[in-house]
């Protein structure tokens, strides 16, 4: 495939004697929203965090907007580059919704302001003095989704969990 903002070859990874990906092999054009299913314990949670640069694979090479998966120096390259929402939504609780939003936007050169706007009041009709820990969990998705979606990433990286 031409131009793979993702691609994997032969990945594996052994968590001890647990074989938790095997064999993994794939590409994701640009510009394509790709699904990865699978059943519980098939392994995509394991393979999002090796593309990540969690998580180091047991042998195989993976690959995101050129960046190897396994180089800690290039994982750092990759992390400004890529944007991830977990299922866990992993958000600072104490916060409102308007600090959080703050606190994100000083990390990242790249923020569009108009685009925190648009979704902020129009799109996901986010209350800003609001505790984040007292949002529902679809609100949290929308705070989550707004803070990746504010800065110019290539690509975003979702993952949801089982309902």
């Amino acid at each position: 495939m031409r131009h793979a903002v993702i691609e994997t070859s032969h990945l594996t990874k052994h968590y001890g004697q647990v074989e938790a990906i095997r064999d993994v092999s794939f590409q994701v054009g640009a510009s394509r929203i790709t699904g990865f299913l699978g059943r519980n314990g098939a392994g995509k949670s394991a393979t999002i965090k090796i593309l990540l640069g969690m998580v180091r694979p047991t042998s195989g090479t993976g690959a995101v907007l050129g960046h190897p998966v396994a180089h800690p120096r290039e994982n750092l390259l990759l992390r400004k580059r890529v944007a991830y929402v977990g299922e866990d939504k992993g958000l600072y609780a104490y916060m409102t919704v308007g600090e959080l939003i703050r606190f994100t936007r000083s990390f990242y050169d790249d923020w569009r302001p108009e685009m925190e706007q648009r979704l902020l009041g129009g799109g996901f009709q986010l209350p800003t003095d609001r505790k984040v820990k007292a949002l529902s969990k679809g609100m949290r998705t929308k705070l989550a989704l707004l803070l990746a979606l504010s800065r110019k990433p290539a690509p975003i990286l979702l993952q949801e969990g089982q309902h």
